[in-house]
């Protein structure tokens, strides 16, 4: 057995799929690409999150899988015009993606524009469909007493995921926040984990905390058994 041989077989599958395989930072090339694709396919791994521009060179690659390709729209300010993030919403789609993960317009929730950041979600959810949409909350950059009223709007616009955060740079993703939006949302809401995500001891911490998904750069070396991944400097 060759050391690749070794290290795939102790491979965590049951972690790797719930993992959504990140690469989402400027500059990627296609050689890149190439190779996080053949590392979801190898690994197993639930998804690609990949740059919207490589869609559909992602949707070649993994032809004929089970892995889904993913990508960002909006990411990371969610500062767009509802009519910009509209279009690349469906651009992003049509391009190939199963699912999007989409940036929120937060300052207009936190100045109380909450129909208005409501009826921008729901009208990406529109645009996507019928391909998921999870939704960055950024938790951490909202106030604790305003949790359930973002929550709420995000659900009441129809979006299948939401998301404690966009990356490690808002902040690590937290069992508590997780709980707190398990226990918030319906059954029919799933919940994706994302931020700072290193080890397999924080994965299945989360998974335990109710998450669906779970997102990061790390991947290979959590279900590997590698330790605690080097930080690579993406933040996802």
């Amino acid at each position: 057995m060759t050391g690749r041989e070794r290290v795939l077989a102790r491979v965590d599958r049951s972690l790797a799929g719930r993992i959504q395989h990140t690469l989402i930072r400027p500059g990627v090339r296609y050689e890149e690409l190439e190779r996080h694709c053949h590392e979801c396919l190898e690994y197993g791994f639930q998804a690609a999150m990949i740059p919207a521009n490589w869609v559909p060179e992602a949707k070649q690659l993994l032809a004929g899988s089970i892995v889904r390709v993913a990508s960002a729209v909006d990411f990371p300010n969610g500062a767009m015009t509802t009519a910009g993030r509209v279009a690349e919403a469906r651009a992003v789609i049509e391009a190939g993606a199963d699912e999007i993960d989409i940036g929120v317009p937060l300052g207009w929730f936190l100045a109380g524009r909450v129909d208005r950041f409501r009826d921008d979600l729901a009208a990406v959810v529109r645009a996507a469909a019928p391909a998921p949409v999870k939704v960055m909350l950024e938790l951490p950059l909202v106030p604790r007493e305003r949790w359930d009223a973002l929550v709420d709007a995000a659900v009441a616009a129809g979006v299948r995921y939401v998301k404690n955060a966009s990356s490690g740079a808002v902040g690590v993703a937290t069992p508590e926040e997780i709980a707190y939006l398990r226990a918030r949302v319906p059954p029919t809401v799933g919940v994706k984990a994302s931020g700072g995500i290193r080890t397999a001891d924080q994965v299945r911490a989360l998974l335990a905390a109710g998450a669906d998904l779970v997102g990061t750069s790390s991947g290979i070396a959590i279900v590997s058994g590698a330790g605690a991944a080097p930080d690579d400097g993406s933040r996802y």
